[in-house]
């Protein structure tokens, strides 16, 4: 913008949630130095786990390591929560959990578990995202043409989590979908500068989905096709005290998060070596009997999570396709339990959850527990803001406590999506003050394509921060910045919904685009992908046009 003295600058780094020193780590990767746009805390967690129904989902292996359909009852398993024994209050067998014949394709009804296929491009190589393509196709083809339950496909990407196709039981969606996956370079693993960008993005991921999933019913079962964020030593990072302990809370508000939307995850580390010693140890540590204590009290990684929520991880496997399957029929084949405690005491600990057979060659799968609510906990702000962000992409409403408008846009058929210019106008945007003397504000855009009954089809979520160096807010352009948006848009979509967040003042604004512009729109061919910085650059360096 002309105006030198009101230039705003659109930062795509995403912004963290955290921010820590970085010394004295060993056996690990060094991350580089840290950038300087984190923040500096992570909210506590405010997930209520109180003495409601606790549902497990659990999976029975004989010795030889296969399920158990048939011939148990509920006097067959054995519940305890702190080593105190639970009154079973209700049991399925797996043979209920199946597709509500009346549902529609892409509707997730009834009692059949979903899968959530993430296909992780942040923490993998372009080698080895290659290959989770290929596997990933390898094993769509050899599924029917309807697939028995529904499944969603998901990317993480270098700056946002996309959803490429939501919830379909017809396997040519996701076929098309994966087969139009635009290429991109994954520069955040090509340099360890990007080491607490990664940790950070994955976890949120994490969130995103269990948010995303909290009012369907029924087990969720997300097959993370990567390595998953990189390991964290808790033990051997010289952390101030405060800094570890908002780690731990953010970790323990991810798991929660994961338990009350019923998700267990697997992870199938591609190819034949796991690679950095991290992602070593997060496979031994996938295999561990999990104690009474708290699981991350030490280490922070993928293989925790899957062990904690009762999933599993893969590893020296090259038959990626195989393990996709296998991961498959171990989250499609389980019993669902309930009980109530009778009380939990709000001190924010872990809380050890096990179930045993009566038949002692039987082994039980299920997650290992949850966090109690801590009633000293702060009110976890960053959540909220997620729920209302998603409220507003499904809502048929506009939101206008934001002002913005949606144009040039341009189709790509060969990857099947819409890019557009997001114009966002600088009335109501709450911009503070930065360390550095400029006036900057955190911002949240979603977007998602939408079906007729507003189901999501397929989506994105990025951070980003808008910073000015204007000595007066009450003279900034009416336009703010105008941005560039790529978002899917699946064969059913018929609105393209954008959402963008003031995280200061919790304001939101929304736009669309009607299904019939873009099909009007012209078009051109998907742009390269290009290879970003290896190193983050200051906000206020980047965009100064």
């Amino acid at each position: 913008m002309g105006n030198r003295h009101a230039v705003l600058s659109l930062s795509t780094l995403l912004s963290l949630v955290l921010c820590f020193p970085l010394s004295a780590q060993k056996n690990q990767q060094q991350p580089g130095q840290q950038p300087s746009n984190l923040q500096q805390s992570v909210p506590a967690p405010t997930l209520r786990v109180t003495s409601s129904l606790v549902f497990l989902d659990v999976t029975v292996l004989d010795k030889k390591g296969h399920p158990v359909v048939t011939g148990l009852t509920k006097d067959d398993f054995t519940i305890t929560e702190d080593k105190k024994p639970q009154r079973i209050f209700s049991f399925e067998p797996p043979e209920v959990h199946t597709i509500n014949a009346r549902s529609s394709d892409g509707n997730p009804e009834g009692k059949a578990p979903v899968t959530i296929l993430v296909l992780d491009l942040l923490d993998s190589s372009f080698e080895d995202f290659a290959y989770i393509r290929y596997s990933t196709r390898k094993f769509l083809l050899a599924q029917p043409e309807q697939l028995t339950s529904p499944a969603e496909m998901l990317v993480v990407g270098n700056q946002s989590l996309d959803m490429l196709q939501g919830y379909t039981r017809t396997r040519a969606d996701l076929l098309y979908a994966l087969d139009h996956l635009p290429a991109a370079l994954p520069y955040k693993h090509m340099s360890g500068s990007f080491f607490w960008e990664r940790f950070a993005q994955s976890i949120d991921a994490l969130q995103q989905i269990a948010l995303q999933n909290r009012g369907i019913p029924g087990r969720k079962n997300i097959i993370w096709i990567g390595h998953g964020g990189p390991n964290l030593y808790l033990e051997t990072i010289a952390f101030p005290a405060t800094m570890a302990e908002k780690l731990r809370e953010y970790v323990h508000l991810t798991t929660n998060m994961l338990v009350d939307s019923r998700i267990s995850l697997f992870v199938i580390y591609p190819g034949l070596s796991v690679g950095e010693v991290g992602f070593s140890l997060s496979a031994e540590q996938a295999q561990m009997i999990i104690g009474d204590n708290d699981p991350f009290s030490g280490d922070i990684n993928f293989g925790l999570f899957s062990n904690e929520t009762g999933g599993r991880l893969f590893y020296n496997r090259n038959d990626v396709d195989a393990e996709i399957k296998r991961s498959e029929q171990l989250g499609a084949i389980y019993y669902t339990l309930t009980y109530q405690p009778d009380y939990v005491d709000p001190d924010g600990k872990f809380r050890r959850v096990r179930v045993s057979l009566r038949d002692p060659s039987l082994h039980a799968v299920t997650k290992a527990g949850y966090y109690a609510p801590d009633a000293k906990a702060i009110i976890n702000v960053q959540q909220q803001q997620m729920i209302k962000l998603a409220d507003a992409i499904h809502a048929a409403i506009p939101f206008n406590s934001l002002s913005l408008s949606l144009g040039n846009v341009v189709r790509h058929p060969d990857s099947r999506t819409a890019e557009f210019t997001v114009f966002l106008h600088s009335i109501n945007l709450d911009f503070l003050p930065t360390e550095d003397g400029k006036d900057s504000v955190p911002l949240v855009i979603a977007a998602a394509s939408l079906s007729n009954d507003r189901n999501v089809l397929a989506s994105r979520v990025q951070h980003t921060t808008l910073t000015t160096a204007s000595q007066d807010l009450t003279r900034l352009p009416i336009v703010a910045s105008h941005f560039q948006l790529v978002v899917p848009f699946p064969k059913r979509t018929r609105t393209i919904r954008i959402a963008i967040e003031d995280q200061n003042g919790g304001r939101i604004g929304t736009a669309e685009l009607d299904r019939t512009l873009i099909d009007a729109a012209p078009e051109a061919p998907t742009p390269a992908p290009q290879l970003m910085p290896t190193t983050p650059l200051p906000a206020a360096a980047q965009n100064q046009n």
